[in-house]
């Protein structure tokens, strides 16, 4: 794995725990709210819980770090 690859997936992990924000190792619809406040600030509570359902890819009512990394390298980094 590339530094550069590395760097990458520790700034990701980072925002996960940012958004995590009772580090419970999940994010929940409320901190994914605060997640989309700061990345889409004009999303709609509808458009929020379609893209948290999204995500969450097990459908247990959580993003767990895998669901995030996957969610995030290929809607905000190229890879």
């Amino acid at each position: 794995m590339s530094d550069n690859l590395k760097s990458k997936l520790a700034e990701i992990r980072e925002s996960f725990e940012f958004f995590d924000s009772d580090g419970n190792g999940m994010i929940d619809f409320n901190e994914f709210l605060s997640l989309m406040k700061t990345v889409s600030p004009e999303a709609s509570l509808r458009e929020s819980g379609e893209g948290f359902s999204m995500i969450d890819t097990n459908s247990d009512g959580y993003i767990d770090l895998d669901e995030f990394m996957k969610w995030w390298q290929t809607t905000w980094w190229e890879f």
